[in-house]
């Protein structure tokens, strides 16, 4: 048995001596530059640089010790040629040496706090020029030899003879009948077909991959093919592989270095040069290639793990070695998707979850409900199983189910009650609201949000509706205005409403105004109506969320995430294919500063390309807010979002990309233009707009700047002789 501690390499020679993992992370039938000398230094800069991106976007799950297995442990961070905003990073996190950043993930490095890309990419770049001129240690490879299937025996085995006769017999008959174009096997037999060309057909669809295969290659399943593959390895690399990479809890580099009697760097360079090794595996176009891509096929974006076991039932079965299901072997090597709490996702957890908010946001009615017929997401080879599978996937996510629909907004009671009066659609009590909650709330504050709440209308002592439904209000402004209307044939002039409101109660002019302005109704030139029915559809840009009209542009808000970073797309609202012309399974490229940008509809939602140019080019780091900006006249720009200050105005025009030193009527003027109401829309007119279309940060923040942005407010002073209807509750 050879000893851990005498695996060796040679000192590098080429980019793949250094870097063992090239050849399997590279795109299938990319030029193999790996091959090539580091000799170039003109060359070795382009090379660095495509090494670091695809480690980014193949390998964010290794560690740097795995990625660059041949960088010495004490190996000085600061000698290299870095910016210096990345010798900052460094120190802030006091990692001097590569043994101190070998055992973090490229993941996490992308998460670093105030990090952009672009300095992760200058960090890799070095430690990859670093690394050519240090050896990686060898794996040493066992006599084994992975071998899909056997060599057929000498002679024609029976089946082969017997296929020839059935097939021989088949064709001579459609020839003799006048069919010798029809198919063998695929049309039905006539009627009348002599019987022994009917047990020849059938003998031909019995046969099976048993009565083929000669003994021991149908046992050769994908756990078999893992095997030996394993063993093909030094037989302590497998089991460093079994321990660090396929366990469940893995077994720290200490432990093993002290089992092995070497320090813990040697084991992390066995543990990264045999990875690069399966991984090898994978992309050498035997059996095991096959059955990687047939899984990322299956796999999709979303499906259950039993569902993808009922498709490939080998991947069930245990890899002997590595004492794992095949599945968890071929997860554990291949970046490519996620396998987690018995699902399978691609590209990453991460990113299926923000598919999935995004999905249930353009479903959503304005309450945030969504059938579950109607969500699209998994893929499954039994239909039947997908309304259970739909329900499982949204509440492993999260979300509320309620019957046939998922609530998407619930964070609040007040969205939660007019989420539940949605699916009702009939008044309820409030205790009766409450008790189809999932969490714990009191009638008593539900009670209180809804009477603050213009979505819901009291249309009983306490039964409650939603406004838009029109029922007669139980008592308020709200219902006296409904009357006055419909009393003067549908509309009514806005000074005879306030005279008749508050000379007969205790309510203030500015709220006869506010409400005679706001939705069911509507003010122009003076005359109350009721609102009209043609409203704009909800997946307009201007009711889609974190969407805003700019003077010439519309920007859509994200947050930056690690997936970004790493060179992915991302979906788009269904709004953004209206705004670029976009129809479904076409491509559009708007012009930019740093190239043209896609934007494609060739699955079920929009999407964008990747963005990460953009990111590189301004160094953005995970969790930062940026609009995408996409312009009248065809042009796409980046923009990043100011930071929050705490100063409710200038935050909100942060939010939707206003300027922030605009005095007060211009601001309003620019709030109500970004979601398409007119400049001079009252102030609950706005906040309403934002709230319906899901935007509740601006519209909490615009809530507390009602007495700065509209002079002259008052809030109601709570009076006895308000609502002649609360004394006779008390009655």
């Amino acid at each position: 048995m050879t000893d851990i501690s005498s695996f060796t390499a040679p000192r590098p020679r080429s980019w793949l001596d250094a870097f063992p993992w090239l050849k399997g992370a590279a795109d299938p039938g990319a030029d193999a530059w790996w091959n090539d000398a580091i000799d170039s230094a003109d060359v070795s800069r382009e090379r660095l640089a495509q090494i670091s991106e695809l480690a980014m976007a193949r390998l964010p799950q290794w560690t740097i010790g795995q990625i660059f297995p041949g960088l010495a442990p004490d190996f000085d961070l600061y000698r290299m040629q870095l910016p210096a905003r990345a010798i900052n990073a460094l120190r802030q996190r006091d990692y001097s040496q590569a043994g101190d950043l070998a055992g973090i993930t490229l993941n996490t490095m992308l998460g670093w706090r105030h990090i952009g890309v672009g300095t992760v990419d200058a960090i890799l770049q070095g430690l990859a020029d670093a690394s050519t001129s240090v050896a990686a240690p060898a794996v040493t490879m066992s006599d084994h030899t992975v071998h899909p299937t056997a060599q057929p025996p000498d002679g024609i085995p029976d089946w082969v003879s017997t296929l020839i006769d059935d097939l021989s017999q088949t064709a001579t008959w459609y020839a003799t009948i006048g069919l010798p174009g029809r198919s063998l096997l695929g049309a039905p037999l006539a009627h009348g077909v002599p019987e022994e060309i009917t047990k020849a057909r059938q003998r031909l669809e019995a046969l099976t991959a048993d009565d083929i295969l000669v003994d021991g290659e149908a046992d050769l399943d994908v756990a078999g093919l893992f095997d030996e593959a394993l063993r093909a390895l030094d037989h302590r690399a497998a089991q460093v592989l079994s321990a660090r990479l396929f366990a469940d809890d893995a077994i720290t580099l200490d432990q093993l270095g002290k089992e092995y009697g070497v320090t813990r760097e040697r084991v992390r360079q066995i543990e990264g040069k045999a990875r690069s090794a399966m991984l090898g595996f994978l992309r050498d176009g035997g059996l095991l290639e096959l059955v990687a891509e047939t899984t990322r096929t299956l796999i999709g974006t979303l499906r259950p793990l039993d569902d993808l076991l009922t498709l490939t039932p080998a991947l069930g079965k245990t890899v002997e070695l590595a004492g794992k299901p095949a599945w968890r072997v071929l997860d554990r090597l291949d970046d490519t998707y996620e396998i987690e709490d018995g699902w399978c996702v691609a590209p990453t957890m991460t990113a299926v979850r923000a598919i999935t908010q995004t999905v249930l946001q353009e479903k959503a009615d304005k309450y945030g409900v969504v059938r579950l017929d109607s969500v699209d997401l998994i893929e499954t080879s039994q239909p039947e199983r997908l309304p259970e599978l739909t329900a499982s996937w949204l509440t492993h996510c999260g979300y509320i189910i309620e019957g046939d629909f998922v609530f998407t907004r619930t964070q609040s009671v007040g969205d939660y009650g007019a989420a539940v009066l949605s699916v009702a659609a009939s008044p309820l009590s409030a205790q009766e609201i409450v008790d189809r909650f999932i969490i714990e709330r009191s009638a008593g504050s539900l009670r209180n949000a809804m009477s603050q709440d213009d979505r819901f209308e009291r249309v009983d002592r306490d039964r409650w509706a939603l406004s838009e439904w029109g029922m007669d209000a139980y008592a308020g402004v709200r219902s006296l205005i409904r009357e006055r209307v419909a009393c003067g044939g549908g509309h009514v002039n806005l000074n005879d409403l306030i005279e008749y409101i508050t000379g007969k109660y205790s309510v203030m002019a500015s709220s006869v105004v506010a409400y005679a302005s706001s939705p069911p109704f509507e003010t122009r030139d003076g005359i109350v109506r009721l609102a009209g029915a043609d409203r704009e559809s909800r997946k307009s840009p201007e009711r889609t969320r974190r969407l805003f009209r700019h003077e010439d542009a519309w920007a859509y808000r994200v947050r930056v995430t690690k997936d970004h970073l790493r060179g992915s797309g991302s979906v788009a609202p269904m709004a953004i294919a209206s705004i670029v012309g976009l129809q479904s399974g076409q491509t559009r490229q708007l012009e930019s500063p740093l190239g043209p940008q896609v934007i494609s509809w060739t699955s079920p939602q929009p999407s964008f390309g990747t963005i990460r140019r953009f990111l590189m080019d301004s160094d953005i780091a995970a969790d930062t807010d940026a609009f995408l900006i996409l312009g009248d006249d065809g042009s796409f720009a980046f923009e990043l979002t100011r930071e929050l200050t705490g100063d409710a105005l200038a935050d909100a025009l942060s939010l939707i990309g206003a300027p922030s030193t605009v005095e007060n009527a211009k601001a309003r003027e620019a709030l109500a233009k970004a979601i398409g109401l007119p400049s001079e829309s009252p102030l609950t007119s706005i906040i309403g707009g934002y709230r319906e279309r899901g935007d509740s940060d601006i519209a909490d923040l615009l809530t507390e700047l009602r007495d700065v942005l509209e002079p002259g407010h008052q809030p109601e002073r709570n009076t006895p002789s308000t609502d002649i209807d609360e004394i006779m509750d008390l009655l």
